[in-house]
């Protein structure tokens, strides 16, 4: 376990059924973490949120006094830059891992989600529905129930093609998907089927590959570290009362085409479609950081990574 004394504060912005937060959580646990847990609400509004990020409300967010983690993709990033061992990519696994993780991230999710949404939509609030509308612009026909209904049949054969490959690669001896080691790969893929899993049992196609259940619960023995609950308005005033300071995973500032102070906007390309605007700060090989002065909480330094983002210039 890391000494609490010597490492920053790592804020987790989170709530307890968030799949991508569930990613994170499990990134806490390989790395044998503290943290400080603040629930968010589910649906907007989520005013202590954007306060942070400038609009930005997708779970997880991560918040390391006035430095605040956007996309697991770039929080992942900063806690292998600031923790490297043990290492999210064990025996030079950082391509396959990287790879795997977003196949999990923008085919896998999407498929468990809309199988979980298709089958039991209509245990779900009315308002629910229309914030996911809202959320994903109109995917899965606008979360509509009755029309999502319809698409079961092509959602179940599309997840049972995921499952059975997932179940081919440990079938090749591996205790983890790459090997000896649990690495980025795992937490990727996990988060899915965990979400799956937790909703629909294992009668949606799980039951069928005990290899990958035995996997599962592998990974879900790695736990999410130790975690103690924080206040909204607690990690607001931690964000009032420090200085963004940049040292992260961002310092190499090659590859790109802004210039300091240069006014921008970034806003994700899959969903959750809100911009968030500020002054270019630093950027690396996938990551950049924008500055932003908030009447809440003052100066901030909100980070990004580059893929799966648009970037333009205000």
């Amino acid at each position: 376990m890391i000494d609490a004394v010597t490492a920053p504060e790592l804020i987790l912005h989170h709530y307890p059924r968030s799949p991508f937060a569930e990613k994170i959580r499990a990134a806490f646990g390989l790395k044998g973490l503290r943290w400080r847990s603040v629930i968010q609400p589910r649906i907007a509004p989520k005013p202590a949120l954007v306060s942070l990020t400038g609009g930005y409300r997708r779970i997880p967010v991560l918040q390391i006094g006035a430095d605040i983690y956007c996309d697991t993709r770039r929080i992942l990033a900063e806690l292998e830059w600031r923790f490297p061992e043990p290492s999210l990519y064990p025996d030079g696994t950082r391509g396959q891992a990287d790879l795997i993780a977003a196949w999990a991230d923008r085919s896998l999710f999407p498929n468990a989600l809309g199988l979980v949404f298709g089958l039991n939509g209509d245990r779900f609030p009315p308002e629910l529905h229309a914030d996911r509308a809202r959320f994903t612009a109109g995917k899965f026909d606008g979360w509509d129930s009755a029309k999502m209904q319809a698409q079961l049949p092509a959602l179940r054969d599309q997840f049972r093609v995921h499952l059975a490959w997932l179940d081919d690669g440990l079938a090749e001896g591996h205790v983890y998907l790459l090997g000896a080691a649990p690495s980025l790969a795992d937490l990727a893929v996990y988060h899915p089927l965990w979400y799956a899993r937790s909703n629909l049992g294992e009668a949606e196609g799980l039951a069928e590959y005990p290899r990958l259940l035995a996997w599962m619960d592998r990974v879900n023995v790695i736990g999410h570290g130790t975690g103690n609950e924080m206040s909204p308005a607690d990690a607001l005033g931690i964000a009032r009362d420090a200085q963004p300071v940049l040292a992260s995973s961002t310092a190499n500032n090659t590859g790109h085409r802004w210039t300091p102070g240069m006014r921008l906007s970034i806003t994700p390309i899959d969903w959750g479609f809100d911009p968030v605007v500020g002054d270019f700060a630093s950027a690396g090989k996938d990551s950049i950081a924008l500055r932003r002065d908030d009447p809440d909480v003052g100066a901030i330094v909100v980070h990004f990574p580059r893929a799966g983002f648009v970037i333009t210039e205000v």
